[in-house]
């Protein structure tokens, strides 16, 4: 029989609870305390972790400073000095309110502040274990705040069991001080690791300048400017243009007042103002900056305070949508066919083939890749030997309009995924719009996407070259570097092993930056940097995920990435040998019907449909 009686809980349980809510790992102390001193006007912040923030977190800062009384105030639940009555609550402008972080801490580690106030001779020093203070002194210190968090869960080892490896815990904390000072480019911030600095953001008044620092000059330059002011709202911050993306919203960082904060309604925004820009399961960069009258928002429905509700949605949509769209327009604006293509690719992942209206043009550019961007001028020669259009080749082209739109009107829905049982048997009729191979199967006509199939073949080959160890390299003439954030940079440095298997010739150079000296031999001449990008956003996403081995959990997603950056793309011109021999490759492939990712990669119109279709039966 339960005990259903209704009983005060003890300060002691009380406060282990608000921990819980406040305190999930050492990432969570980090934001927690580091906004505390930007809170109390600190220009300067310095955060030292040691083992990943487990065994020590230490945050310095030159804000206002704590008096001995307020300091010893400041451990008490529920005391602040941002909010004094529930009026205040309407129009909270500050990151924190509620008076829970430095308590909720004390319980559960060991701290150590040392703190003087502006304008005091002397300042002071205090030691809490487990939410009780031990000493209490005066002491020599600096004007604003010094935490010293060691020892996190001690008293809690059922919470100390959950957190991650020390690399993961560093990432997360990574993550908060990016965020931290992409919200506040004017605020100094340095993140030392073991004594090695990981993080320096000198702070400027230009924000493009943080983000310059925190994600490589490369990036800044591909970023467009967001403006736009309506009366209780002004939207601003950057985007990346339509030729720069990610396979994951990582990048994707949106504030409100000030406040890093997830909300379905801003990203929803973001989505579809790059709707016709960019193809599925591709995402811009973005730093977003939303000012807004504090009454139109609720920032306490999230015991972190990391969603927000807004009392018009729809008008935060608009804005935001209106916003960037703007900045697309007076940027680089997407030319119409691009549209067209995302109108293509998305009919692709539905149906496996794209039929245009009647008289409308065959594509003439890919943006199944827009992350690097536009493909280099000159035609490179596939590892598989199928040469690119624009190669020199004695092969016989195939007809390019040997059937014409009008002449396919025929019902997706009637149309049937490629079975492996008869794929073998395809003899290649021709090439339509440069992007798809028409073939006479056993049983019918098929049409085959050439992206997905070489992407289907390349796959094989590189993931069967990674696990044998015989993925050859070619040695690049002049050494590449890559600059990354570092959060990728751990998650490469861990996967150096995997890449070196899959042809990579890697090199650590300075703080997370790698030299590139040698490439997998598929990768076509000019493609490097943009294809490692994109199997190192994989990695990346595997290790935020939380897999203890991206590189034994994901190998498959980790290729497959690099077998679509590289595969022969839609527009590209094929001779009669180039197609022959992607359909023998095709062949022998270990899942012909569809590509990595999942995409059908030919349809079939059986000879029975097409004697229904011409009323001969």
């Amino acid at each position: 029989m339960p005990d259903c009686r209704i009983r005060i809980l003890d300060e002691d349980v009380a406060g282990k609870i608000a921990a819980g809510e406040v305190v999930e790992r050492p990432a969570s102390v980090v934001k927690e305390l580091v906004e505390n001193a930007l809170d109390a006007g600190a220009t300067r912040v310095t955060v030292e972790v040691e083992e990943g923030g487990q065994a020590l977190m230490r945050i310095t800062d030159n804000g206002c400073g704590m008096t001995a009384q307020e300091a010893v105030l400041a451990l008490q639940r529920h005391a602040t000095s941002k909010i004094t009555n529930a009026e205040d609550l309407a129009v909270v402008r500050t990151l924190g309110f509620r008076g829970e972080a430095l308590p909720s801490v004390a319980s559960v580690s060991r701290l150590t502040v040392v703190t003087r106030a502006r304008g005091e001779l002397e300042g002071v020093r205090l030691e809490v274990e487990a939410g009780e203070i031990r000493e209490l002194e005066a002491a020599g210190a600096a004007e604003g705040t010094v935490l010293t968090v060691r020892d996190l869960f001690f008293n809690t080892p059922a919470r100390l069991k959950f957190l991650k490896t020390t690399r993961t815990e560093l990432g997360q904390i990574c993550d908060v001080i990016t965020r931290l000072a992409l919200s506040h480019p004017g605020v100094a911030f340095r993140l030392l690791a073991e004594g090695d600095e990981i993080i320096h953001a000198p702070g400027s008044p230009d924000p493009l300048n943080t983000i310059a620092t925190l994600y490589g000059n490369d990036l800044a330059r591909e970023l467009l400017a967001v403006n736009l002011a309506r009366p209780g709202l002004a939207v601003e911050g950057y985007v990346s243009r339509p030729t720069v993306s990610r396979p994951t919203r990582s990048a994707q960082h949106f504030f409100v007042n000030g406040r890093w904060v997830r909300n379905r309604t801003l990203s929803h925004a973001l989505d579809e103002a790059f709707r016709a820009t960019l193809g599925p399961g591709r995402f811009p960069f973005a730093v977003l900056h939303l000012d807004i009258d504090p009454a139109l928002v609720d920032v306490n429905v999230h015991p972190a305070k990391a969603e927000v509700r807004f009392l018009r949605d729809w008008e935060v949509h608009r804005a935001v949508h209106e916003a960037i769209r703007q900045a697309l327009g007076t940027g680089t604006a997407p030319p119409e066919s691009l549209a067209r293509q995302h109108m293509l690719r998305t009919e692709d992942q539905k149906h496996g083939s794209w039929l245009p209206p009647a008289g409308a043009p065959p594509p003439t550019s890919d943006m199944d890749d827009p992350f690097a961007g536009p493909d280099p001028g000159a035609a490179p020669v596939m590892s598989t030997g199928i040469p690119v259009s624009g190669s020199a080749t004695t092969s016989p082209e195939l007809p390019a309009q040997a059937l014409t739109p009008e002449a396919t009107q025929l019902p997706l829905a009637d149309l049937e995924p490629v079975t492996p049982t008869w794929v073998g048997a395809l003899r290649p009729v021709a090439q339509l719009w440069n992007s798809y191979i028409l073939a006479e199967g056993s049983t019918g006509l098929v049409i085959v996407d050439q992206h997905l199939a070489h992407e289907r073949v390349l796959f094989d080959r590189i993931l069967e070259a990674s696990r044998t160890g015989t993925a050859v390299a070619r040695r690049l003439p002049s050494p590449l570097t890559i600059q990354l954030t570092h959060r990728d940079a751990l998650a490469v440095d861990d996967m150096l092993p995997v890449l070196s298997r899959m042809g990579y010739e890697l090199e650590p150079f300075g703080r997370d930056a790698f030299v590139i000296r040698g490439v997998p031999e598929f990768i076509h001449p000019g493609l490097e940097l943009g294809a490692l990008r994109q199997v190192v956003d994989e990695l990346a996403e595997a290790k935020r995920a939380g897999a203890p081995d991206a590189g034994a959990a994901l190998p498959d997603r980790i290729v497959a990435a690099a077998a679509c950056k590289t595969a022969v793309k839609k527009g590209a011109r094929m001779g009669f040998d180039e197609i022959r021999r992607l359909l023998e490759d095709l062949a022998r492939a270990g899942s012909p019907a569809t590509c990595p990712h999942g995409c059908p990669i030919a349809v079939e119109v059986s000879f029975q449909e097409l004697l229904k279709r011409f009323k001969r039966i």
